[in-house]
């Protein structure tokens, strides 16, 4: 009775750790996937006001609500390090690089930028769904047949 129930505990230990390891992947995709409809949102806005950066951004992304007597690219970059775990190194640097462009020149040349940042974002969005189809389901299979296998030599 004991080691069956070691068996399930080693089984269930493995089994959340690909179901981690997926889920990050996952969290990825979620977070791109919602700074593009932020940017497509602002950038609509842009075109039909002029409000300052800190009131076109303030939808609350993440829980995040932008001032207006901080520097627009300091509270941006501050928002993006809270996804720092699920985002890569090359996400982050793409969106600190957007965030520096804004607020530099007039509205017209910051749509061009948010186009050219949104294609970027949307190349990351396609790389992380593929890293997502491929390796997903490996995340989740190697450690349980891992966990399978330790269960059977302890049996």
């Amino acid at each position: 009775m004991l080691k069956l129930i070691l068996c399930l505990t080693v089984i269930g230990a493995s089994l959340s750790v690909g179901v981690f390891h997926s889920s990050r992947l996952n969290a990825r995709i979620k977070i791109l996937s919602e700074l593009i409809v932020l940017i497509e949102e602002v950038s609509v806005k842009m075109t039909y006001t002029a409000d300052p950066l800190a009131v076109l951004f303030n939808d609350n992304f993440a829980g995040y609500s932008f001032r207006r007597d901080q520097p627009f690219s300091q509270q941006f970059k501050e928002m993006t390090r809270k996804f720092k775990d699920s985002l890569k190194p090359e996400d982050l640097r793409i969106l600190d690089d957007f965030s520096d462009g804004l607020g530099t020149s007039d509205a017209a040349s910051q749509l061009r930028h948010m186009r050219l940042y949104l294609t970027m974002l949307n190349q990351q969005l396609s790389e992380a769904q593929e890293a997502s189809a491929q390796k997903g389901k490996l995340y989740l299979i190697l450690p349980l047949s891992a966990g399978i296998a330790a269960a059977i030599l302890l049996i």
